[in-house]
């Protein structure tokens, strides 16, 4: 069963540091393209959540968005830690500047904590206790995403089995109509041939010969078999269970086209014509 390219999947896991929540969006695209908004600047995480995206989503464009929810019961995942080398060396550069310059003034504790490397806060440790809650709620956000986009599969199975179904009739229609026009076109030309006589018999060999002349023309037999072959090719493709549907469906929709495209130029029936009409309408759609 075809699957679709767009979907959502949400999920959540406890853990000791909140509630991790995950959410995985996707849309249609050629290939796969993932875009991870890195958790809390935890920038290493991102190379693993690519990783585990991929190995369940194979097309499409993926967004996934992570956070984590504190609690009152949460345990902080950054150590914090104080750089008192740094921080002496700027107050020892400062009061030299000082008396330099021969300026007055303190510097305040919460000032001196913005300067560059007096505070650091390695996220190494953060992402290793993390990492195995987030793959948690990935996991789960990315069964809820496979199962909408199954979901959004098979309602879309059903309109182009509809449409498919629909197609298949107008073809029907088209050989019916296709050796009407022939018929008429017989019955117009002897009337025209006996009108040039004043009323004489129409010659059978210059009508035979013109009636198979038109029919030659405007026969659409080898389109329409090929259309019905097309048709049959895209059922069976969607029962298919391929990563690359899509691209196929794609392709054979396209033929399909051209097909009705060389029927609609060939035929100067206006039924046909109109059938054309709706069978592009169809696979358009």
């Amino acid at each position: 069963m075809i699957v679709s390219m767009t979907g959502f999947g949400k999920a959540a896991q406890k853990s000791p540091y909140g509630k991790v929540i995950a959410e995985i969006k996707t849309l249609n695209h050629k290939s796969l393209s993932v875009a991870c908004s890195p958790f809390n600047g935890f920038f290493l995480l991102e190379e693993k959540v690519k990783k585990l995206i991929e190995e369940k989503i194979h097309r499409g464009k993926v967004f996934v968005r992570l956070r984590v929810e504190a609690t009152g019961t949460s345990k902080p995942l950054r150590h914090i830690e104080i750089n008192t080398a740094v921080a002496g060396e700027f107050v020892k550069k400062i009061k030299a500047v000082k008396k330099s310059l021969g300026i007055s003034g303190e510097i305040g504790v919460a000032e001196l904590i913005t300067f560059p490397g007096v505070v650091e806060m390695p996220s190494e440790t953060g992402e290793e206790k993390i990492w195995p809650y987030m793959e948690k709620a990935l996991n789960k956000a990315l069964e809820s995403l496979i199962r909408f986009r199954r979901a959004e599969g098979r309602r879309i199975a059903v309109d182009f089995r509809k449409r498919l179904s629909r197609i298949k009739e107008l073809n029907t229609d088209i050989s019916k109509y296709s050796k009407e026009s022939e018929q008429k076109f017989r019955e117009k030309l002897a009337g025209l041939i006996a009108e040039a006589k004043n009323g004489a018999e129409a010659d059978n060999g210059r009508l035979e010969t013109e009636v198979a002349l038109f029919a030659r023309n405007s026969d659409v037999t080898e389109e329409m078999v090929r259309l019905k072959g097309h048709i049959a090719s895209y059922a069976e493709t969607l029962k298919e269970k391929q990563e690359e549907a899509g691209k196929k469906l794609d392709f054979i929709a396209q033929e399909m086209q051209r097909e009705a495209n060389t029927i609609g130029s060939k035929s100067a029936e206006l039924r046909v014509s109109r059938a054309v009409i709706e069978v592009k309408s169809e696979i358009e759609k």
